[in-house]
C-alpha cells in the first residue's frame, strides 16, 4: 500500500522530534526538578515512530500528494506529543488549553494562554521557546538536513511544507539547499543570542528570546515580554535588526555570502520587503508625532520601528502598548498583520512575493482590458513566472479570505464580539500572536472557550502550512490509492 510509503517517513520524522524532547529534560535533571513528562513523550514519539517504520516501507519514489500527508500528518503529530509536557506535569489541565499552547509553538504563532510566564519552570520556557525555534524555519525543512538520500524527490516535501513560490530554488538539490538554510538559521540564532548576551540580557533569558526572534514566534521568558526592555535602545534595535532579518528570504541571504550583498538588492522581494516595511514604518512615526503625546523623536522612530516590524513578520512582540495609539498608528499595524515577510521565510502572512503577483498580474489585466490583443506577462528578477504561480497566487488569497470569514463566524457563534473575532483570527491565520483590545500586546487568549481555541489551533495550522497543504485532503480523489496494495493488471482483473 502507497500509505506505508508515508508510514515509514512519518515514523522516521519521529525519531528526529523525539530527540528533540530530551533537551528539556536534560536541563530539568540539571537545574530543576526531573519532568517524566518529557521523557515520557521521548518515549511515546520514539516508539510510534518505530511502530510507523516499522509497518512502513521506505521508497526514494515520492509524489506531491505523498508530500501533502508527510507534512500534515508530521505537524499534527508533532503539536499532539509538544502538549503532551503541559499536561503530562500539571501545567496545564486543559487538553485544548495544553494543544493551542504547542500549536502556537510549534506553528511560531506565539499566542499564549499562560497568565504568567513568571510562575512557568524554566524546562517550560525552554521547551515554548524550542517549539519556536523547531517550527520557525519549518519542520520538513530540519528533517530534510538530517534524513539523506531520499532522492530528488524530496523536493515534493518542501513544496507541500510551504505552497509559496521560491524563485530560484533548485528543487534537484533541495536537500543539500535544506541543509544550508538550517545553518544559516542555526548562525543567525547564535548571533542574535551573542548579541542580547552583550546587552544584558541573562543567557537563559536571551537564548529563550533569540529562538524566538529568530522563528518570529513571540514567547519570551518573562511575563513582560519585550517590554522590560523599553529603556534600552541597544536591546530594541537589535530586536528589529533580527526580525527585518529573519522576515526575509534565507535562499537569497545563502546566495548573498556566496556571490555578495549586490544579490540582495538586486532580488525583487527583498526590495519590495525592504520598501513595505520602511514606508509602514513612516506612516505609524507621522501618525505618532502628529497624533500622540510622544515628543521625542528617537522613540517615535523606536517604537514606531518595533512594533509594526514585529506585527508584519509575526515575531509577536511589542515595546509599547499601542492600543493607546492613535486610530490611524493601530489600523497601519493591523494591515501589516496581513503582508508577512518574504518567501524562504519564517514568517506567516500572504507573502510578500504573492502580493507582488496579486499586483502586476492585476495591472496586466487592466492593460488587456484597453488593449486586447497585448501580450504579456508576469516577470519578476527579469524572469517570467509560471502560470501556475500566478493561479496559485489568486487561490490562495480567495481561500484565505474565505477561511478568514467562516472562522471569524465562527468565532462570533462562540461569544466574541465582531471586531474581536475579526482581529484575532488576523493573529492566528497570519501566526501573528498578538491582537488589539482585549487581545493585545499586553493580555493573554486564556479568556477563549475551548471551541474558539479549537477554531484557533486549526487557523494557526492552516496558517503556517500555507492552506493548500490541509485543504487538499479534504478532497475525496486525495485518498485514491493510498489503501490498495497492489494494483492488478487489467487481464486478470474480473469482470
Amino acid at each position: 500500500m502507497r500509505i506505508q510509503i508515508v508510514m515509514s517517513l512519518v515514523g522516521r520524522l519521529l525519531y528526529i522530534f523525539g530527540a528533540f524532547t530530551l533537551v528539556p529534560f536534560i536541563y530539568s535533571v540539571i537545574f530543576e526538578t526531573a519532568y517524566w513528562s518529557f521523557l515520557i513523550t521521548t518515549s511515546l514519539s520514539l516508539g510510534l515512530g518505530g511502530l510507523l517504520s516499522y509497518y512502513g516501507r521506505k521508497s526514494q519514489s515520492f509524489s506531491l500528494r505523498d508530500g501533502f500527508l508527510v507534512v500534515s500528518s508530521t505537524w499534527i503529530l508533532t503539536v499532539i506529543l509538544g502538549a503532551l509536557p503541559f499536561l503530562g506535569s500539571g501545567i496545564l489541565i486543559n487538553v485544548f488549553d495544553a494543544l493551542f499552547e504547542a500549536t502556537s509553538g510549534i506553528t511560531a504563532t506565539g499566542a499564549t494562554i499562560i497568565y504568567s510566564v513568571d510562575d512557568l519552570p524554566n524546562t517550560f520556557v525552554l521547551w515554548r521557546g524550542l517549539m519556536h525555534w523547531i517550527g520557525g524555519m519549518g519542520i520538513i525543512v530540519l528533517i530534510l538536513s538530517f534524513l539523506k538520500n531520499l532522492g530528488a524527490d524530496a523536493a515534493h516535501f518542501f513544496n507541500a511544507e510551504a505552497s509559496v513560490p521560491k524563485p530560484g530554488v533548485v528543487m534537484p538539490r533541495i536537500q543539500s539547499m535544506a541543509t544550508k538554510l538550517w545553518r544559516l538559521y542555526v548562525a543567525f540564532t547564535a548571533l542574535c543570542f551573542l548579541m542580547l548576551w552583550a546587552g544584558g540580557i541573562e543567557p537563559f533569558d536571551a537564548l529563550n528570546y533569540a529562538f524566538s526572534i529568530i522563528a518570529t514566534g513571540g514567547f519570551a521568558p518573562t511575563s513582560a515580554g519585550a517590554f522590560i526592555y523599553e529603556q534600552s535602545n541597544y536591546i530594541c534595535f537589535v530586536f528589529i535588526f533580527f526580525m527585518v532579518l529573519a522576515g526575509g528570504n534565507f535562499s537569497v541571504y545563502y546566495n548573498a555570502l556566496q556571490k555578495g550583498i549586490r544579490v540582495l538588492i538586486d532580488d525583487f522581494e527583498t526590495r519590495m520587503y525592504w520598501l513595505i516595511l520602511f514606508s509602514g514604518v513612516a506612516i505609524v512615526a507621522i501618525s505618532l508625532a502628529l497624533q500622540s503625546t510622544m515628543n521625542d523623536p528617537l522613540q517615535i522612530i523606536r517604537d514606531s520601528a518595533f512594533n509594526l516590524v514585529s506585527l508584519q513578520t509575526g515575531s509577536g512582540f511589542a515595546v509599547s502598548d499601542y492600543d493607546l495609539w492613535p486610530a490611524a498608528a493601530q489600523m497601519m499595524l493591523f494591515i501589516s498583520t496581513f503582508f508577512g515577510g518574504c518567501s524562504g521565510s519564517t514568517t506567516g502572512g500572504v507573502k510578500i512575493i504573492r502580493l507582488i503577483i496579486l499586483i502586476k498580474s492585476s495591472i496586466i489585466y487592466l492593460r488587456k482590458a484597453i488593449h486586447p490583443e497585448m501580450v504579456q506577462v508576469v516577470r519578476i528578477n527579469g524572469k517570467p513566472m509560471p502560470t501556475k504561480w500566478i493561479q496559485m497566487a489568486q487561490q490562495f488569497l480567495f481561500l484565505y479570505l474565505m477561511i478568514y470569514v467562516v472562522s471569524v463566524f465562527l468565532m462570533t457563534c462562540f461569544g466574541m464580539s465582531t471586531y474581536d473575532a475579526m482581529q484575532i483570527i488576523t493573529a492566528f491565520l497570519s501566526n501573528v500572536g498578538i491582537g488589539f483590545g482585549g487581545f493585545g500586546p499586553t493580555d493573554t487568549f486564556a479568556t477563549m472557550t475551548d471551541g474558539a481555541k479549537c477554531v484557533a489551533i486549526a487557523d494557526m495550522l492552516l496558517g503556517r502550512l500555507e492552506l493548500f497543504t490541509i485543504l487538499v485532503m479534504l478532497h475525496p480523489q486525495f485518498w485514491e490509492g493510498y489503501f490498495i496494495k497492489k494494483d492488478v493488471p487489467k487481464r486478470y482483473r474480473i469482470l
